[in-house]
């Protein structure tokens, strides 16, 4: 079968949760956040994106889980969004703005490219620019790890790579517990190579700066894995863009600065008018 083909099968299994309204006069929002995600979850920030926007998740996990990608070429970032995108044409002609965190920054501005007239703004949180020897390096360690590690020091390396020390230590319990509770899965070394690589592979800059629409970079000091220097870099290169670095929180804003992002978030569309 032919990446077209699958492409065409590929949208009708996509999980989503929400929807776009236009019943309101609140934004509509489409979210994309990463896989991975720590003790305390993510669930205070995706119940405020709900009391603020009308709010459309596309679930990468649970879409993921149904293996309709493990048996796909269509593994491109690139390629994810085309697929996404055909189910987006379900709200074709409703404005919306698109919200996104790590790995969902490559997805989520492929799928503004492709929604010029729809899409009003991208936020952009712990973005990544470029690949360049020291972005390679760390994702190929974590390919390495995932190979050679059990599970439990595998995870042990994840949590210190998304998270400060600080956060580790202040829950503790949390992350042990967390920890333990997933021992005895093994880790899927084959998607894991296949979506780093795709992160290795998409310089996200190089589309960004193309892109007329407004743009919000929220990235943080201490970010081990998309470190700082590239949300500087993607700044100096889009126009309509602005830059908000965090003293502390790590890679996993939407875990460690919910209500930070939500206020940066607010008054950035309150700024451009939406």
């Amino acid at each position: 079968m032919s990446d077209g083909e699958q492409l065409c099968d590929i949208p009708k299994k996509l999980v989503f949760h929400g929807s776009f309204d236009l019943k309101n006069d609140r934004p509509n929002v489409l979210l994309l956040l990463p896989k991975t995600k720590g003790p305390i979850g993510i669930k205070n920030f995706k119940k405020l994106i709900k009391d603020n926007f009308n709010l459309l998740e596309y679930d990468d996990v649970a879409t993921e889980k149904l293996g309709i990608f493990s048996t796909s070429n269509i593994t491109s970032l690139k390629n994810k969004a085309l697929a996404l995108n055909i189910s987006l044409e379900k709200w074709k002609g409703i404005k919306f703005h698109i919200i996104c965190h790590s790995t969902g920054c490559g997805i989520g501005t492929f799928i503004a490219k492709n929604n010029i007239e729809e899409c009003e703004s991208l936020i952009l949180i712990s973005p990544w620019n470029r690949k360049d020897k020291d972005f390679t390096s760390i994702q190929k360690n974590r390919v390495n790890n995932s190979k050679n590690l059990e599970t439990v020091m595998y995870l042990k390396s994840e949590y210190n790579l998304l998270y400060s020390a600080e956060y580790i230590h202040k829950y503790k319990v949390q992350f042990n517990n967390h920890i333990l509770n997933q021992k005895n899965k093994s880790v899927d070394v084959v998607n894991k190579e296949k979506r780093l690589k795709s992160i290795i592979d998409c310089n996200i800059g190089d589309e960004l700066h193309k892109l007329k629409l407004p743009k919000l970079f929220i990235n943080a000091f201490d970010d081990k894995l998309m470190k700082v220097y590239h949300g500087r870099e993607l700044q100096k290169l889009c126009i309509n863009s602005k830059l908000i670095t965090f003293n502390s929180g790590g890679h996993m804003l939407t875990e460690t600065r919910t209500n930070d992002l939500i206020k940066h978030i607010k008054n950035f569309l309150n700024f451009i008018g939406r």
